[in-house]
């Protein structure tokens, strides 16, 4: 039999040994916790593990995929930037052969600007302009045909010379070209596969914000000269170059008439039939619709008089064309000369238009504005760019129009107003309208125009005879003062003029 001091060890071994078990049972339990926390936790970073693999494999898939195509792409205002003559009245084959010796520029400047990368590139075009309205104005200067949209040919054959080729309709509203031009430049300028772009649109001031991010990136751009190269293109410290077989170095070629060219903004108005020059009624001339649209399909054997809307018939202007287009020496004019000659801002030059003899317009003046004027502007331009059409003229018809039509200073209108006249209008010194805003002479002071790009106005602009004979109706008015008049001529003239300065 056990003792008691016996029974009391064994009972004190048994309750150590029950505690001890307890313990083995918590430890056991922690484990277990700790186990399942760790598979949960290896379970989560597998699944992102997981992701990021494809996340990089995708992204080695896209890398590979952009190294795989690589091309350059040519960007070209087609309405500032015009092929070669010869081109253009070859018809289909002037397309072909433009589209060739435009491959091969642009490849002859691949190699100079992207070494040996060229070969591996191919040459993505695109044309943006106005084909109607570029139809009309080339037909008047004898380039093209007189039919609707003439140019069709020339541009279908374009578009089948090369696969990238592409010469694209951007319709007749005034910024469409624009418009487009940017959201290709946008697009392509993000992508990797485009090495690099060559910009055909320095005629143009309004895309030197689209191109100032790129100030400097001659690694991404190369600027394509034109024409009308805007000189504030040249602070972008891009390389500039010229395509000399392609494009024309000058601007369209003036028609045969006595009238300059109308380009595609031209104002028409309803022409109807009209007397002879002297006055007499005798023998009417019948103006031909047709021509004026820029469709007339007989050309120079139609029996209907060929002038345009703002040419008047008289038989000065008919027997002096020789005055009238002769190109003199241009010595400068002074910024003296042309305050002291140029007619001042008046309510007469708000309802009425000055001219010379030999019917050219003349611009009231308008001198360069100061700096504190021009920061103003500037200020302003950066923050939404105001609508020229809208403040210069008092109307715009643009209804999708992206620019501002908010009110705006005096100033900033002074520096809008003398920043468009620094563009010459399409018209030259025919235009007769009195909203147009644009440049019929030149106003820079000591400018002799010697070479294209250091003015946008050709040299007659320069030398017109700038001495006010008479005061004309606006083409605006010209309707109404027909139909107020019925037959009365405003004080005792014409309903198309004349007042005498």
């Amino acid at each position: 039999m056990l003792r008691d001091s016996d029974i009391d060890s064994l009972n004190l071994h048994l309750t150590s040994l029950s505690r001890e078990n307890e313990r083995h049972q918590q430890n056991l339990q922690d484990v277990l916790e700790q186990f399942k926390t760790l598979l949960e936790d290896y379970s989560s970073l597998k699944s992102d593990y997981e992701e990021v693999k494809e996340g990089r494999e995708k992204y080695k898939k896209q890398a590979r995929g952009q190294d795989r195509n690589p091309f350059v792409l040519v960007l070209i205002d087609g309405d500032g930037y015009l092929f070669k003559e010869h081109f253009l009245k070859a018809g289909s084959e002037g397309g072909i052969n433009a589209a060739r010796e435009l491959s091969d520029s642009i490849r002859e400047l691949m190699h100079s600007t992207m070494g040996i990368q060229a070969d591996q590139c191919r040459i993505m075009v695109r044309v943006y302009a106005n084909i109607l309205g570029l139809s009309k104005a080339l037909a008047r200067a004898g380039l093209v045909g007189h039919e609707a949209r003439s140019l069709a040919p020339f541009t279908s054959a374009f578009n089948r010379a090369q696969d990238l080729f592409d010469f694209v309709d951007a319709a007749e509203k005034k910024e469409g070209s624009d418009f487009k031009i940017r959201e290709m430049f946008r697009l392509f300028s993000e992508i990797n596969q485009c090495r690099h772009i060559y910009f055909a649109g320095c005629h143009d001031s309004g895309f030197g914000s689209l191109l100032t991010p790129y100030r400097g990136r001659s690694d991404r751009i190369t600027l394509i000269k034109g024409p009308q190269f805007h000189r504030e293109f040249e602070s972008l410290d891009l390389p500039i170059r010229e395509l000399p077989s392609v494009f024309m170095s000058t601007s369209l070629p003036a028609p045969k008439l006595v009238a300059p060219l109308c380009n595609i903004t031209t104002t028409t108005i309803n022409t109807k039939v009209t007397s002879t020059a002297n006055g007499n009624n005798t023998k009417p001339i019948v103006v031909c619709k047709h021509f004026q649209k820029g469709i007339c399909k007989f050309g120079n054997g139609c029996n209907k008089q060929h002038t345009m809307p703002t040419q008047q018939l008289s038989k000065p202007a008919i027997e002096s064309p020789k005055q009238l287009w002769s190109t003199p020496t241009i010595t400068g004019r002074s910024q003296d000369f042309l305050a002291s000659v140029l007619p001042e801002q008046s309510r007469k030059s708000e309802d009425f238009i000055p001219i010379n003899q030999y019917g050219d317009r003349i611009d009231i003046y308008c001198p360069h504005p100061p700096p504190e004027a021009m920061d103003e502007y500037h200020r302003r331009a950066k923050e939404r760019k105001v609508c020229n059409s809208y403040h210069l003229s008092g109307e715009c018809g643009d209804m999708s129009c992206q620019f501002d039509h908010s009110d705006v200073s005096n100033t900033i209108v002074d520096v809008l107003r003398y920043i468009l006249l620094q563009h010459p209008c399409p018209q030259a010194g025919a235009c007769r309208s009195i909203k147009c805003y644009m440049g019929h002479i030149c106003q820079k002071p000591n400018c002799k125009a010697v070479k294209s790009w250091q003015c946008r106005f050709n040299q007659r602009a320069h030398s017109l005879d700038l001495e006010i004979s008479q005061w004309v109706v606006p083409i605006e008015h010209v309707d109404i003062e027909q139909s107020s008049s019925s037959g009365d001529s405003f004080e005792g003239t014409s309903p198309s003029t004349i007042f005498f300065s």
